[in-house]
């Protein structure tokens, strides 16, 4: 079977479904399967490459919106495309109407993935929503052979809103990668003075992401330290805030880490924090990256979470809340035996539902049932 993947985004651009796409590209190809992948150029990335057996296109960006590439000639690529079947990644918007468009036009069969549920309030109002929900977000949904949502409650959301069938794979972690036995000694030496326990979060240092209520966080408990792996536009204003709330010696950007690094850093902590404020943030890679790595996790009670984790590996707590945060946080240092537990059942349920080879095959399944009607 010959895959096309068309996303906004792709490796090495940093993000949840970046390496979503890169995974599952990687791992269709261990299937059998031949996969390409087209995206939007940014900075100087060639425009062609091969990355582990995948062929990338970068196509040039008409202009970013709000950090949302308009990417118009994706819908001649995929007009003019060899492939078999068609697989389209949101968010962001833009890239799965022009794709959505040469699909059909070129009479080749599409499935969307949604990543994300959608924001019901947003920058521009109302209008934004409503242009989203008649325009941008409908004709895809409605054209497309399968639509797939990432957790039970992004599904309910497209089902409502657009009244569309929707199957529902959850994203995947390289449980390989993201073990138990993985060395942190190195990064925790380096951080920890005196076996001081650690947090991490790992991410792109934006609002919607919630950083900024877990560093205040800090300021509702006298111990611990946090870990801020990641970069983004936000960074500067984090810095500020840290500074202002007199934390320098108990927070850390660590700014962005090599892969290789990667599970090290989460080896070294004692539990992974993800506090979005925003239902545009889906349950990420991170979380589940922390789980396979053995760790408990402290996750903002937004939608797709409870989908995904219950309080036997970690604690779910309201969004906004630097209190909830700090609470959450108390209990897990103060009660290593009970964190280890958290961590071992976390990882039980990603090997049982998260891995790789349990996403992929399903994934596949879709495409060879849409293939075979």
């Amino acid at each position: 079977m010959h895959i096309l993947q068309v996303t906004p985004y792709f490796f090495p651009h940093f993000g949840g479904v970046e390496s979503h796409v890169l995974g599952l590209s990687e791992n269709l190809i261990k299937l059998g399967h031949e996969v390409e992948v087209v995206t939007s150029r940014y900075s100087r990335m060639p425009e062609t490459e091969i990355l582990n057996g995948i062929k990338i296109t970068r196509l040039p960006q008409w202009i970013n919106l709000y950090n949302t590439p308009l990417v118009t000639s994706i819908r001649q690529f995929v007009r003019r495309t060899h492939a078999d079947i068609v697989h389209v990644h949101s968010p962001p918007p833009f890239t799965e109407r022009f794709a959505a468009k040469g699909a059909k036009e070129a009479g080749k069969p599409f499935v969307v993935t949604h990543h994300c549920d959608l924001e019901l309030k947003g920058l521009f109002g109302n209008a934004a929503v409503n242009f989203y929900q008649n325009y941008l977000g409908k004709y895809p949904l409605k054209e497309a052979n399968r639509v797939i949502s990432t957790t039970e409650s992004y599904a309910t959301t497209s089902r409502t809103l657009w009244d569309v069938d929707v199957t529902v794979i959850p994203n995947a972690v390289d449980i390989k990668r993201f073990n138990l036995e993985n060395n942190g000694d190195i990064i925790k030496d380096k951080y920890s003075s005196d076996d001081e326990p650690l947090a991490l979060f790992v991410g792109r240092l934006v609002p919607h992401k919630g950083i900024g209520i877990l560093i205040r966080s800090l300021t509702y408990t006298e111990k611990g330290k946090l870990l801020i792996v990641g970069d983004g536009p936000y960074r500067n204003w984090l810095v500020d805030l840290v500074k202002k709330l007199d934390l320098t010696e108990r927070v850390v950007f660590v700014g962005p880490v090599d892969d290789y690094w990667l599970p090290s850093y989460y080896s070294a902590t004692d539990v992974v924090v993800l506090p979005s404020t925003s239902r545009l943030e889906a349950f990420g890679i991170v979380g589940l990256e922390g789980m396979a790595s053995g760790k408990p996790l402290i996750l903002s009670d937004i939608p797709g979470v409870r989908d995904v984790i219950s309080e036997k590996e970690g604690y779910i707590v309201e969004p906004l809340d630097p209190n909830a945060i700090a609470e959450a946080l108390d209990k897990i240092w103060d009660a290593p035996e009970m964190a280890r537990e958290m961590g071992k059942r976390g990882r039980k349920r990603v090997e049982e539902l998260f891995s790789w080879e349990k996403v992929s095959k399903d994934i596949e399944t879709v495409f060879t049932e849409i293939l075979t009607k």
